[in-house]
């Protein structure tokens, strides 16, 4: 027989899982485009420091599939970090260009 208790897990396992793997996308994004002008660092920060706290609460009570969910997340969120401040501004493309700036003025010749 079913139990909840059993849904709960299964549904706990799923939610760990997704956990897992929600920034990945964003730090492979980041890391292809070197831009990371856009990201918050505040989130990121927040982000980690409720991780944190949340991953001494899961050692304390050795719940390990969710320290490992903490452990992800705390080290993609760091990543993203490090890519913000390794390649600065956001890359322009060149829809974004500005076209006057590309025209040579008398003073570059």
């Amino acid at each position: 027989m079913i139990t909840l208790e059993m849904v709960a897990n299964v549904v706990s396992m799923i939610g760990t899982c997704c956990g897992l793997f929600s920034r990945v996308p964003q730090v492979y994004k980041v890391y292809k485009s070197k831009s990371a002008g856009d990201l918050s660092s505040q989130t990121m920060a927040i982000n980690i420091t409720a991780n944190s706290c949340f991953l001494f609460y899961t050692v304390v009570h050795e719940q390990y599939p969710i320290m490992l969910n903490c452990l992800s997340v705390i080290t993609l969120e760091s990543s993203l970090i490090y890519m913000k401040y390794k390649y600065g501004k956001v890359k322009k493309s060149s829809s974004q260009t500005n076209l006057i700036d590309t025209v040579p003025s008398d003073n570059d010749f």
